[in-house]
């Protein structure tokens, strides 16, 4: 009975993808627009689980969406380690709650960054929408990017000619895909033992978007430093790799202070997610405080930047932001 459910749905797959491959040809050859086509239940989702590291992050996302004037629903889904308190923002930053199971990563090592990233796979479960669109919380939303919702399943950013970013994927919630994903992530082995290895090993065919929705915060080899770290102002979405800005001193980008972090290190992009930020009701900047945790990570960083000698010289810097003066618990 399984297996005739799993090749019912790789039918349906292969039927959904034909199908817009003929809408795509229509709407090309023809007067088709974009309210030619039935209406659909759509939501943008986002995912937190395991700890509380990234609520100030889904905060931002979720209120980077309304600001690019996006009405469309947004949901949250979330486990156990989401605390009632941040539940009652994430509600306030315009996130519908659904709390789920995580969901191990097999191949991947007991207490790594990613042993609970297949966690992303109970987007599929959302079923009461037709398409979704997932976006990871470490990041902004620049320009308004509704339009992504025409796309079909799988739909996504390249990270080179062949693999795909999991970071913002376009998606159709389906049970019996689910199950097969599911059955799957044990046979099939990721290439770097998260989601985005095991979800480009599964989804051979996907669609290409352009870079601009999903662009790295990355910068490669140290060739450019300070303000000509720079992103192209055409972008429709950033993703912040590397320490994240709620994490550091509003002053500067604390990515220049450490060695294997300077790759992600940008001024220019660093402030377009405080700008976010500073936009926000007050109300929801408190959920993007400072800690002494992250506020003694920080001074730490600064020593060891005054080590290496690096040349922003942030060791020198008064800081202005007004967290460090009302650090939280």
């Amino acid at each position: 009975m399984i297996n005739l459910s799993l090749t019912i749905c790789n039918a349906l797959l292969v039927i959904d993808q034909e199908t817009w491959r003929r809408q795509k040809n229509e709407s090309l050859s023809s007067t088709t627009t974009l309210s030619s086509f039935p209406a659909q239940r759509v939501a943008y989702v986002t995912l937190l689980h395991s700890s509380e590291s990234y609520v100030c992050g889904a905060i931002a996302l979720a209120q980077s969406i309304r600001q690019s004037g996006s009405r469309h629903d947004m949901i949250l889904l979330h486990d156990d380690s989401i605390k009632n308190k941040s539940r009652i923002g994430l509600s306030l930053a315009g996130w519908k709650l659904r709390r789920v199971e995580r969901i191990s990563s097999p191949f991947s090592e007991k207490g790594s960054y990613n042993e609970w990233n297949y966690s992303k796979l109970r987007v599929w479960q959302a079923t009461d929408y037709d398409k979704l669109v997932f976006i990871d919380a470490d990041f902004i939303i620049a320009k308004n990017v509704d339009y992504l919702f025409f796309y079909p399943q799988l739909s996504a950013a390249g990270n080179n000619r062949v693999l795909f970013n999991s970071g913002v994927m376009v998606l159709e919630p389906s049970a019996c895909l689910f199950e097969e994903l599911m059955q799957q992530s044990f046979k099939i082995k990721s290439y770097n033992g998260g989601d985005q290895g095991f979800l480009n090993e599964y989804f051979v065919w996907w669609h290409r978007l352009s870079k601009r929705v999903n662009t790295m915060k990355y910068f490669g080899e140290e060739t450019n430093i300070g303000p000509k770290r720079n992103l192209p102002d055409n972008l429709e979405g950033i993703h912040y790799l590397g320490i994240k800005p709620w994490r550091c001193y509003r002053d500067y980008d604390c990515n220049w202070d450490l060695t294997t972090r300077r790759v992600y290190a940008s001024e220019s992009v660093n402030k377009k997610w405080w700008k976010v930020y500073d936009k926000m009701p007050k109300k929801l900047q408190r959920y993007c405080g400072l800690t002494r945790k992250m506020d003694k990570n920080i001074e730490k960083w600064m020593k060891a930047a005054k080590v290496k000698g690096f040349p922003e010289k942030h060791w020198r810097l008064q800081v202005g932001d007004p967290r460090k003066r009302n650090l939280v618990d």
